[in-house]
């Protein structure tokens, strides 16, 4: 079974494929791919984040 792709190999992909279309556009799909996974992995963090405050303020007050 493959590992999952973490933040640090998102970042990595995305300033490879950022070369990639400097040097050819027919690349750019790949790069606006990799942003939107970027883009998702973030939100999904913030989401965790959002929902750990929320358990935490529950936790303080009951």
């Amino acid at each position: 079974m493959p590992e999952p792709v973490t933040l640090t190999d998102l970042q990595l992909m995305h300033r490879m494929a950022a070369a990639l279309v400097v040097a050819d556009p027919v690349y750019l799909p790949i790069f606006e791919r990799i942003e939107q996974e970027l883009a998702a992995f973030e939100a999904q963090g913030d989401a965790i984040s959002r929902a750990r405050a929320i358990a935490a303020r529950h936790r303080a007050t009951g």
